[in-house]
């Protein structure tokens, strides 16, 4: 059924609401580990215990978003499924009507792409116009992507970008991972649900 003008509006805000639920925990991850584990690097003046550091830091970031991305796909899997079934039903339900949450791969790109945008606007004004404010934010609350070249003495802010892959790129991996692993399990489950009711019959 075709949406109206209205209808497309409301679709997409509650697509954003959804997306920006996803990617709350991996931006809390990333502000918590640049505020501890990675920023303890900053105070050592060791080179081999910054690195250590920051490659614990840049390890642990990882692991997270591949949690969060892997958890990610598995929910938005399900509630495909489940949102199918009910749609089969002639649900009401507006969620299930617009398909909100529902599992596609760009949605794994792109939670991780918005758990980054406060990194990218800070870094963005640092670059074109460096000031102790964003340099503080940058070092404190990202420092996985800000600190990294800073260990090895690269002077310029913008190969600071980089890092930006590794999240996405991870999440959006990780994302697919959790989306194949629940439709395994939700064919096995099928499967075994035509196997009981043949032996109802």
């Amino acid at each position: 059924m075709e949406l109206n003008s209205k209808q497309k509006r409301q679709r997409i805000l509650l697509e954003i609401k959804d997306l920006l639920m996803g990617t709350a925990f991996p931006l809390m991850l990333q502000l918590i580990l640049s505020a501890t584990v990675i920023l303890y690097a900053d105070y050592n003046d060791d080179p081999a215990v910054q690195w250590l550091t920051l490659a614990v830091g840049e390890i642990m970031l990882i692991a997270a978003y591949v949690i969060f991305g892997r958890q990610n796909g598995v929910s938005a899997y399900r509630k495909a499924v489940v949102a199918g079934k009910k749609r089969e039903l002639k649900s009401t339900d507006i969620k299930v009507y617009y398909k909100t949450g529902e599992y596609a791969l760009w949605k794994g790109a792109v939670i991780a792409a918005i758990s980054v945008i406060p990194f990218i606007i800070f870094q963005f004004i640092q670059c074109v116009a460096p000031n102790t404010v964003c340099e503080f934010v940058l070092k404190y609350a990202f420092g996985w992507a800000a600190y990294p070249f800073m260990v090895f003495g690269v002077k310029t802010q913008w190969l600071n970008f980089i890092w930006i892959i590794i999240p996405v790129g991870v999440h959006t991996a990780a994302y697919y991972w959790g989306g194949l692993k629940e439709k395994k399990r939700q064919e096995l489950v099928a499967q075994a649900q035509e196997i009981k009711d043949k032996k109802k019959k």
